[in-house]
């Protein structure tokens, strides 16, 4: 059976890798789902979570420091400058932490969610001030930019749609009893809402012979499932 996969293509042409690597990207960590790309099917092979707390520290000092200039200098000067160290550590940061992931990976293509947009609102509702707020200081593009430069491999981009929403092991409807849970009323089990999310992103454009890939039927789903699991069923 050979393996059709359908992508985004940005920037020069690269080949395709030999492992898929779906990276949900959070506020506070990094969700990664590893596949291995065989010439009959492909077949999951990992899953990992990598702390962001370095660059929200960062975030939260500086923000810190913000509100004291607003408070006590009545210096826009000051406010511009804390603004761009806080850009610099935040780079810095993600430059070091995107060379250890390509590095780590260098026979992988990463696969992201096309996030463009991410700010407009969604069937009218507007998004709240405080969620604007985290997706005004959340670095998403800067870090896939950079995993997409340094790779010598393709980087696909997927759409977000339904990638919390639909499960990507039964294809039934996920329900959220609280942000870090998502509940497959068809698989009866709750998830790890960013875990999943990753596993979801991963399949999103795997098709064999034009068929979707079906996690279910994978062999190594058994092995990896309780990896999925919120914690509490584990």
């Amino acid at each position: 059976m050979k393996i059709c996969l359908t992508f985004v293509v940005r920037g020069e042409e690269k080949p395709l890798g030999n492992r898929l690597i779906a990276q949900n990207l959070n506020f506070k960590s990094i969700d990664s789902t590893d596949a291995l790309l065989r010439s009959s099917q492909p077949s999951l092979t990992s899953v990992d979570n990598q702390s962001l707390k370095e660059i929200v520290r960062i975030q939260n000092d500086f923000s810190r420091r913000r509100r004291m200039i607003q408070l006590h200098v009545k210096n826009p000067k000051k406010l511009r400058e804390t603004r761009g160290r806080q850009r610099n550590r935040i780079s810095d940061a993600l430059h070091k932490l995107s060379t250890k992931t390509v590095r780590e990976n260098p026979d992988a293509s990463f696969v992201f969610e096309n996030l463009k947009g991410i700010m407009k609102t969604s069937n009218g509702i507007k998004k709240s001030k405080k969620l604007r707020m985290y997706l005004n200081r959340w670095p998403y593009r800067l870090y896939q930019s950079m995993v997409e430069y340094k790779s010598d491999n393709r980087t696909v981009y997927v759409s977000p749609r339904g990638t919390s929403s639909k499960c990507p092991v039964c294809g039934g409807k996920l329900e959220h009893p609280v942000w870090a849970v998502s509940r497959c009323v068809k698989c009866g089990v709750d998830y790890d809402r960013d875990r999943l999310a990753s596993l979801a992103i991963l399949c999103r454009d795997i098709r064999l012979c034009g068929k979707l890939f079906t996690v279910s039927a994978d062999a190594y789903w058994k092995a990896l499932r309780d990896e999925y699991l919120y914690p509490q069923q584990t």
